[in-house]
């Protein structure tokens, strides 16, 4: 079975590795197809568990020895900062660990073990694809990673999530600390990144609201600096997700398939668990329609747990918080599967089984320091 993988970005990378490893009972060849003159967003990024443990598996990354191949730091935590009254964290729970990591970084290196240890299985072809069509009497499969879509007509836009802009700045001095900032803001919030070798910190917030330089002016108080506007990397984006995951042969995955916010890493988790999918798929164990209805199923359940953050606000009562909590309640509260989550978490026992994204016993420790009181009523 052959299958190109299109684009470069961490989840093309991800992806090799996943069917490289785990697909080889279907003597699968795997082609890298991309551009190497096309730059990829390389901010500096924050995992969940899934990423190490896919890099052990495929090319035996330990990040005790390889660390400073990938600048890359342990993640024990989400810190959400300025949320509550009192700080409070979302761990990562033992026996897994996550981590940051320079994405620049990720290709290179990753690709190099994949050559040595899977031989004539991986092969990389540069050249920029535009037309997924001309790769089908090459390939059994073309897995298309190039991130953003160019057109959203072929994709569910969900406008109950209040952001659409992030200002990311990188600090180059080493990061000194083992977590993901999750940092609120009047406008917003804020991730910080620790790697090895610098800090990557992205400024999330809605440009209908909140004004470029307002946003830049707040984000220089909280780095105490002065950031410039050409020392920042800006893009903007739509929440949205793929009306069909899976079609003709194609399967669209990282950015192409869907992106809402860089909230806990759970996009990692996303694509991960396409990437599972379609293995299944490739192993008769879901159909084509099965596949779609699954992602799309799962592709909810993470919007509703965005929705599920932002409902209560944070301890800024401003323009863009009153905006967020409104339009994320809105939509919660007349969403069956946000209903159908509620009592699949309470009917579980505390450490019982997955409800996606968080098994329990994370839901919980949310859920009591959000002081939501859904799941759980929580002594004052």
């Amino acid at each position: 079975m052959k299958i190109a993988v299109v684009g470069t970005g961490t989840v093309g990378v991800m992806t090799v590795c996943h069917f490289l490893r785990y697909a080889g009972d279907l003597k699968t060849e795997i082609t890298c197809i991309y551009n190497p003159n096309k730059k990829i967003l390389g901010i500096g990024e924050s995992s969940n568990v899934q990423l190490p443990k896919l890099l052990w598996e495929s090319i035996k990354y330990n990040i005790q020895f390889d660390s400073k191949e990938l600048d890359a730091t342990i993640k024990y935590y989400v810190l959400y900062k300025n949320w509550r009254k009192i700080d409070f964290t979302s761990p990562i729970l033992p026996p897994y660990y996550a981590m940051h990591f320079n994405n620049f970084k990720l290709k290179d290196f990753v690709f190099k073990r994949c050559k040595e240890i899977y031989k004539n299985r991986f092969k990389e072809l540069h050249e920029d694809v535009s037309n997924l069509e001309s790769l089908k009497n090459k390939f059994d499969y073309i897995i298309d990673c190039r991130g953003w879509p160019e057109s959203y007509d072929d994709y569910h836009v969900c406008n109950a999530l209040p952001l659409n802009k992030c200002f990311a700045h990188q600090i180059n001095k080493p990061g000194d600390w083992n977590f993901t900032y999750h940092q609120a803001t009047k406008n917003g919030w804020m991730f910080g990144i620790p790697l090895q070798t610098r800090q990557g910190w992205g400024y999330l917030f809605n440009d209908k609201i909140t004004s470029d330089e307002e946003a830049l002016k707040d984000l220089s108080n909280l780095l105490n600096k002065d950031v410039k506007k050409e020392n920042i990397n800006e893009f903007k984006f739509k929440p949205y997700r793929a009306k069909n995951f899976l079609k003709d042969r194609i399967l669209k995955n990282g950015n192409r398939a869907i992106f809402y916010e860089p909230i806990e890493a759970l996009s990692g988790v996303m694509y991960d668990n396409i990437n599972r999918s379609f293995w299944d798929y490739l192993h008769n164990n879901k159909s084509e329609d099965e596949l779609n209805n699954y992602l799309d199923d799962m592709a909810i359940r993470y919007e509703n747990f965005i929705c599920y953050a932002y409902h209560g606000g944070s301890n800024f009562d401003s323009k863009f918080w009153k905006y967020a909590k409104k339009k994320t309640y809105e939509h919660i509260n007349n969403n069956n599967i946000w209903k159908e989550t509620i009592k699949h978490i309470k009917d579980l026992d505390y450490n019982g089984d997955k409800t996606f994204p968080f098994i329990p016993i994370l839901w919980h420790n949310l859920e009591k320091n959000f002081k939501y009181n859904i799941f759980t009523k929580y002594k004052k």
